[in-house]
């Protein structure tokens, strides 16, 4: 269950918090911390800049702004419940002093404390609580207001173009510098997708017939000899196994078609003779695969989404680090380190996978999956998308790796509420993916090999 597996492996990494001066502006807010409150009808308290831009998403507004925000802090003893499940409230709470447990509806649940990156997160991010919030400790919370939130998921910033808005830890980033300076001067090289399936997808914009699309993929031999093995693979397979282009475009449907089409020719988009940077293209293709097969599995799951759309959407979600890697290929390999390839990946891969869906031709529904699915708080309305179902496969995707240690609590996720009691819960989730394994190894085979 969900519960018991971040109980089994929970997250031991420290971080940095300004605890002296979160403490002193504490104690300079209220002489008497202890004393439960109401957070409505608390006195607003001047919290460090520095501290807020730790937060997560709230820390990427404009220090301008995060200086007039109404923070208000209240404290709580021991056993004392911070917020109930179902109570509605305009503001979003942190966690800044203290061990707070997160109960569920059903009695289970998992304790935060200011010693884990969890705390960066808040324990809340909708109008009316998931879950009921209740002190370990002496507990200070800080209260942000809910618009915060709201005016973090709309900064669309380039930090490519935007010198203010550069994280710090990239101001003075050599490869960083290079790249942006780079990207300015219009030289960004763009992966140009085979002519196979750029011809696809532009015919199918019109009317065309199943023979017309089985014409297309036949000017590669390779790629129609794949969609074969595709076809004949466990996922699509029926009781008579496939031996010609036509039959295979036939059961597969013309949409099917494209999407695999566009997915077998993404595989050797860019190759590398450096062994550094074909490491980093292999790893960024797995986790594309990795992503896109849980996109596939979870929109078959909830029923709120087209299986095979999510499937593409999956595997173009991360396409912006290809760039960036054709761009540090160039350079020789002591001018990075693999932290600043890292870094410079995470900063702009999605103003840069946009720009690339957008010279693909792209349909909308698409050309948001890489500005949208680094936003864990990123909210798309009352129902759930394609951008949501997509951004809870990435989630579901880094829980078995290092990087879990730095994940939000999946209840906070808004895509994730949007499920509802019908679907997935958060006791279920991981045990539905269990019982789709299979189905999952199988998506990952079909694109895992080379062309």
């Amino acid at each position: 269950m969900f519960w018991n597996f971040l109980k089994k492996k929970p997250t031991v990494e420290r971080t940095q918090f300004f605890e002296d001066e979160m403490t002193q502006a504490i104690s300079e807010s209220d002489p008497t911390p202890k004393k439960e409150v109401n957070p409505a009808l608390k006195v607003t308290t001047q919290i460090p800049v520095n501290y807020l831009k730790r937060l997560i998403p709230i820390g990427q507004l404009p220090t301008q702004e995060l200086q007039k925000l109404e923070i208000r802090i209240a404290h709580f003893k021991p056993g004392g419940v911070i917020f109930h499940r179902g109570e509605l409230t305009e503001l979003l709470p942190y966690i800044a002093k203290g061990k707070v447990y997160l109960e569920t509806g059903d009695g289970n649940g998992y304790e935060i404390t200011t010693q884990t990156f969890k705390a960066l997160y808040p324990l809340s991010s909708e109008q009316q609580h998931q879950m009921t919030a209740i002190a370990k400790s002496d507990v200070s919370i800080i209260y942000v207001p809910n618009i915060a939130l709201k005016r973090s998921n709309q900064l669309n910033i380039n930090p490519l173009l935007a010198n203010d808005d550069t994280p710090d830890q990239l101001k003075e980033n050599f490869f960083f510098n290079a790249f942006s300076d780079y990207f300015k001067q219009g030289k960004l090289v763009v992966p140009t997708l085979p002519d196979v399936a750029i011809r696809l997808r532009s015919a199918m914009q019109k009317d065309i017939s199943i023979g017309d699309a089985v014409k297309i993929v036949n000017m590669d031999p390779v790629v129609a000899s794949r969609l074969i093995q595709m076809v004949n693979s466990p996922m699509y397979r029926s009781a008579l196994p496939i031996s010609n282009c036509h039959d295979a475009v036939n059961r597969l449907g013309l949409n099917i078609t494209r999407n695999l089409v566009t997915g077998i020719c993404m595989r050797n988009l860019y190759q590398s003779k450096h062994k550094n940077i074909s490491e980093q293209i292999h790893n960024q293709w797995l986790q594309s695969i990795r992503v896109s097969s849980i996109s596939q599995t979870l929109a078959a799951l909830t029923r709120k989404a087209n299986p095979d759309e999510a499937l593409l959407a999956g595997l173009i979600h991360n396409i912006g680090a290809v760039p960036v890697l054709i761009f540090a290929d160039s350079l020789p390999e002591t001018a990075y380190s693999q932290e600043d390839l890292e870094m410079c990946i995470a900063t702009t891969q999605n103003h840069i996978g946009l720009e690339i869906l957008k010279r693909w031709q792209f349909p909308e529904a698409l050309l948001n999956i890489p500005m949208t699915v680094q936003n864990w708080y990123y909210d798309s309305g009352k129902h759930l998308t394609l951008t949501d179902i997509v951004l809870l496969a990435r989630f579901h995707s880094l829980l078995g790796t290092p990087a879990r240690q730095k994940l939000p609590p999946i209840n906070t996720l808004p895509a994730f509420q949007k499920l509802g009691d019908n679907t997935l819960t958060a006791d279920m989730s991981l045990q539905l993916l269990q019982n789709a394994k299979q189905q999952i190894s199988e998506t990952m085979n079909l694109f895992s090999g080379a062309l």
